[in-house]
């Protein structure tokens, strides 16, 4: 290197004085071919959304945990983080600049499109040996460029192209194929949560249900790690009032009691609503409320619950509803639950004591943070630095829960025949087409039935089944069967109409405060669902040959008569009278179905009187009709009404900037939303208006704005204009050149 530094000091000094002497010239021109090994490549472009592999044989010593470069499968309608990598031959090289174009295929051939953001830095020093983890563990050390949302959408090129302004001696081109073309959508069915218990002081409170708002912001986290479309579906099923406080310790990484007997009740939303498959059920609940060591609880494809604006809380738990249990890393000694297929990624974890490393570097385009492999565990796990894993990221592409499927580029991308037949073999193949994938991506709901489901509590191997509804639901095969444990229906003469296993909706804890000790046997949900029959006359849980539990029919009938609804000012109030002649246990539920839909939608249960106040927007706008249920699980009533409900604004929410946040004036700034109609449709791109400071600047769910270069606070306000009752929010957020906390206050009223 000495020999190098010399040789491009003499070069520089023989071209800035020529005029010295005429054996100058002749020096150069002797040295010319000296020169022409002086160079810059293009050494690597990555385009990331949350994790991607890079030269992954240059920092995972185990082959089997490499990948090709950029092998990580991208996602449509979600911003990619473009990082273009520059070497030297034998030199530092300064002022290293570039550009990206932006290609589409029009009628078969490439043609530019747009030219991509860049982010900061806008030039680097191109190193002729650059260390690995310095240069990929930096923003500083590349060239660095944003795909919005909504360009990324089917096949693409990148044209790169990187320079030293003004020195045609150091400039370098690049091209690299993308494909956004699988698009994946997370659908979350919510259930708010209102609270009416003791607070932490013992006295009695009132804590007011989350809206669809707390909703779309709260989930912000899990849509950045996840490989799907920044714009989920919401859709909200009821609400749900419960009063008991969410104390207890995690012990062997299950749930604490308390947050069992929530995720029952939720459980028993869930078959009310209808058992939807295709939706991920997550009870959302206000702050406040007395919590232990768990601060979220949920798993076995059941349901989940979690607390507002914890979004790695809902990140955690939405895991576990893909039935990912804890990854081994920072785990109480007495958690036996984790994964023990989670791979080591060597060197940063080792097969003896794995910390849950996420294996390649990850990035959120967002905020332009860097997760290196060697400080970040992957998010099922408890250590504080987290972020999605590779192991993880590819098990969620083409989950069915994510309704996965593919869309077509622009409609000029092919022309009407194309001879692709010829393959490089350094390139990563496409995805196989459509056509051939087709039965991956159809997914038809299975069809209502009337079925008797039974849910309760197990400790060891005791059962009390606590709910036995008689219902038109979907069946669910979710959970673990429990060996030896069965539900049977039997008719009068003691003769099995039918028997099914009972099943264990394992739940697993996301660690609040204290992540060990207390109940070493907790609470378990169980859950078993058998066809109804009218010959039913009881219902058992047996282990092997012992009976731990039964149900007997008494025979008597009853009624649901006169239900009446009718709305005071933000309430609807029902009200009906249940005829029970024989004074039979029994359950109420209420469920509603917008217009004539023949599906009937879970709006409140475990309702222990004949009437029922909630708020209007627990309900979506427009002519409902209401049912009551009453059921002993032998047999059910049911009474209808139905009322008309006024239009109700939009939800609005700013996923980012977050209230308060610091974000950078040297880079564009990701200003990131969403707002659905009272039906869970959202509202068209056209009809989002963003404000900066109370200046238009853009519309869409997602727009990226230049911001002064002054250290200052901001206003951001998203609108929605012309679209039924217009609305909108806004937050603060700070704005500082280095990414530090400005020290100038301007406060908004």
């Amino acid at each position: 290197m000495k020999f190098e530094k010399a040789l491009s000091t003499i070069l520089s000094v023989l071209e800035k004085e020529p005029h010295r002497s005429i054996l100058v010239k002749d020096t150069i021109d002797a040295l010319e071919p000296v020169r022409s090994i002086f160079f810059i490549v293009v050494n690597g472009v990555e385009v990331t959304q949350a994790m991607q592999y890079r030269h992954a044989a240059e920092h995972l010593t185990d082959p089997a945990d490499r990948g090709p470069d950029n092998s990580v499968r991208l996602v449509a309608d979600k911003p990619a983080y473009v990082r273009v990598y520059v070497q030297s031959s034998l030199v530092n090289v300064m002022n290293v600049a570039g550009s990206v174009m932006l290609q589409v295929r029009r009628y078969g051939v490439w043609v530019d499109a747009v030219p991509l953001m860049q982010q900061v830095p806008f030039a680097i020093t191109a190193l002729p040996d650059p260390k690995y983890a310095e240069e990929r563990g930096s923003l500083l050390n590349s060239l660095n460029f944003i795909i919005p949302a909504s360009l990324m959408k089917g096949r693409m090129r990148l044209k790169v192209h990187v320079e030293v302004p003004g020195n045609k001696k150091y400039m370098a081109d690049a091209e690299v194929e993308i494909n956004a073309s699988l698009k994946q959508t997370l659908r979350l069915r919510g259930i708010p949560v209102q609270y009416w218990g003791p607070g932490a002081s013992g006295n009695q409170v009132k804590l007011s249900a989350p809206s669809l708002g707390d909703f779309q912001r709260t989930l912000a986290t899990t849509l950045l790690m996840f490989p799907v479309s920044q714009t989920p579906n919401i859709t909200l099923a009821g609400t749900f009032t419960f009063s008991e406080p969410l104390t207890g310790a995690i012990a062997n990484g299950a749930c604490p009691s308390s947050w069992n007997n929530l995720l029952f009740w939720l459980g028993i939303a869930k078959v009310v609503d209808g058992n939807k498959s295709n939706m991920v059920y997550y009870g959302l609940l206000p702050s406040g409320i007395p919590v232990g060591g768990a601060s979220g609880c949920g798993g076995g494809g059941g349901t989940a619950a979690g607390f507002i604006d914890d979004g790695i809380a809902m990140a955690h738990e939405i895991g576990h509803y893909f039935n990912f249990p804890h990854a081994p890393g920072c785990l109480p000694a007495d958690d036996l639950l984790f994964d023990t297929n989670y791979p080591a990624y060597e060197p940063y974890d080792t097969v003896a004591n794995k910390m849950a490393s996420i294996g390649e570097y990850g990035l959120d385009p967002t905020t332009a943070t860097i997760y290196s492999p060697a400080f970040s565990s992957d998010i099922m796990s408890y250590c504080p630095s987290r972020w999605i894993s590779l192991y993880h990221y590819k098990a969620l592409i083409e989950h069915p829960l994510l309704d996965p499927q593919y869309v077509s580029g622009r409609g000029t991308e092919l022309p009407p025949y194309v001879n692709e037949n010829f393959r490089d073999p350094h390139r990563i193949p496409d995805p196989t087409p459509p056509w051939e994938y087709e039965h991956l991506f159809k997914q038809e709901e299975v069809q209502l039935q009337n079925y008797v489901v039974l849910t309760g509590f197990i400790k060891y191997d005791e059962v009390e089944i606590a709910s036995v509804l008689r219902i038109d639901t979907r069946f669910n095969n979710t959970g673990h069967k429990l060996e030896g444990f069965t539900a049977e229906a039997l008719d009068a003469n003691n003769r099995v109409l039918h028997k099914t296993p009972l099943r264990y909706l394992v739940t697993y804890a996301h660690c609040g405060c204290g992540c060990s000790g207390g109940d070493s046997d907790p609470l378990g949900v169980v859950q078993a669902i058998l066809p109804s029959h009218e010959e039913s006359f009881t219902y058992r849980i047996r282990h092997k040959e012992n009976t731990l539990w039964t149900r007997q029919s008494s025979g008597s009938r009853f009624e649901v008569e006169h239900v009446n609804a009718q709305i005071e000012r933000d309430e609807l109030h029902i009200s009906w009278h249940t005829l029970n002649a024989g004074n039979t246990p029994f359950e109420r539920a209420v469920m509603y179905a917008v217009n004539n839909a023949e599906e009937w939608q879970m709006l409140a249960v475990d309702v222990k009187e004949d009437k029922l106040s909630v708020r209007l927007r627990a309900v979506p706008t427009g002519n409902i009709r209401l049912k009551v249920m009453a059921t002993n699980g032998f047999y059910s009533a049911y009474g209808q009404t139905s009322i008309d409900i006024p239009d109700a604004q939009p939800s609005v929410a700013i996923l980012w900037p977050a209230e308060g946040a610091v974000v950078r004036t040297d880079r564009p700034v990701r200003f990131w939303g969403t707002a659905s109609l009272s039906n869970g449709e959202a509202v068209p791109e056209h009809a989002l208006q963003w404000e900066l400071d109370g200046r238009p600047v853009g519309e869409g769910s997602e727009h990226w704005q230049e911001l002064p270069e002054a250290d200052s606070e901001h206003k951001v306000t998203l609108k929605v204009k012309g679209y039924g009752q217009d609305n909108e929010t806004s937050v603060i957020f700070l704005a500082t050149c280095c990414g530090r906390r400005p020290y100038l206050y301007n406060r908004y009223d």
